[in-house]
């Protein structure tokens, strides 16, 4: 008999928990309605968002979704800019969590919780709700095939002080976070000892990924330390010569989705992140070649594959940092 009564508490309880979710997703809805507009500030570039978008276009025709495409530094400029001015438009913004904590620092963005947030696994949703994974930059190093034979590539960031390897890796030039990111893997002291030893193999520094990249392919340089794996399996599949090598730690930068606390159409913009954090949406990032952040939806290529998720809390000391980065790496350059 008590058994019988707490299987009927329990349902009572998990109907009501359902009832109350799919008020809250109505009430939403009717919001927006009133709404009509949702207005996106991100990175990821414009073709990208259309595709990933089009779903939830489709689902609420009445929202009106505008979106507007800058890069990282430029964005964030633009994002400060706008909020001194009190005219910033943005309902919700697609950038990296690391910036994501300057914003949530200075006020700028506000908690919220989509109701599959539970699905994130720790460091790839913020635990107090900030932010969301939207969906993953992992690193690793990457060479030309036709410059490096399989055989002969490095197989560790230790490999990478031989002196065979002197004059020919290439670092992109502000490389700051990701570079942050592998000094709290390593640990200060350590990752200092092998940032000088790395900086003394006359390293090709670049500016831009994307300039890197089409610089490697084209046989400018044999390795890579830190490329966007899903760049180069997008770039493989085209036909590029390139490949990267299975050598931890994969330091991963979330590209991360929050809601402005200033928001004009607070109810739209959460319906976005509810559709950005279900496993729709998640699955939608496929689409666009990049890996979603949600980690049952992974692409093949980074099954079994160790991906360590640059901490947002790095930022609050990068000035610091990006000043030991410059006199590491800039010397002499």
């Amino acid at each position: 008999m008590k058994s019988v009564v707490r299987m009927v508490i329990a349902f009572s309880l998990l109907w009501g928990w359902r009832g109350s979710e799919a008020l809250a997703q109505e009430d939403l809805v009717a919001r927006a309605q009133n709404e009509r507009e949702l207005v996106v500030y991100g990175t990821a570039l414009s073709a990208q968002f259309e595709k990933f978008a089009e779903l939830f276009r489709r689902r609420y025709p009445f929202i009106k979704t505008q979106y507007s495409r800058t890069t990282g530094e430029a964005l964030t400029s633009k994002i400060l800019r706008e909020v001194a001015a009190r005219q910033l438009s943005a309902d919700v913004i697609l950038i990296n969590n690391y910036t994501h904590r300057i914003f949530m620092k200075k006020n700028i963005i506000t908690a919220y919780s989509p109701p599959t947030a539970g699905n994130f696994p720790p460091g790839f949703i913020d635990k107090q709700g900030y932010w969301v994974g939207f969906y993953l930059v992992p690193y690793a190093i990457t060479y030309n095939t036709k410059l490096v034979p399989k055989g002969s590539a490095p197989k560790s960031f230790d490999d990478l002080l031989s002196a065979r390897w002197k004059g020919r890796i290439s670092l992109e030039r502000e490389e700051y976070l990701v570079t942050q990111a592998h000094m709290q893997y390593l640990g200060q002291q350590k990752a200092l000892e092998y940032f000088k030893r790395l900086a003394q193999q006359e390293l090709m520094l670049v500016n831009g990924h994307s300039n890197q990249a089409m610089l490697l392919t084209a046989g400018e340089f044999p390795i890579i330390i830190y490329s966007d794996i899903a760049r180069t399996e997008e770039l493989k599949r085209k036909g590029a010569p390139i490949d990267w090598v299975r050598a931890e730690p994969h330091i991963t930068v979330l590209v991360s989705a929050a809601i402005t606390r200033e928001a004009h159409h607070p109810g739209a913009a959460r319906l976005f992140m509810n559709y950005l954090a279900s496993d729709e949406g998640q699955k939608e990032v496929l689409g666009v070649d990049k890996p979603p952040a949600l980690p049952k939806f992974q692409p093949e290529y980074l099954r079994g594959v160790s991906l360590f998720p640059a901490d947002w809390t790095l930022s609050d000391s990068y000035e610091e940092y990006n000043k030991t980065y410059r006199e590491i790496f800039w010397k002499g350059q």
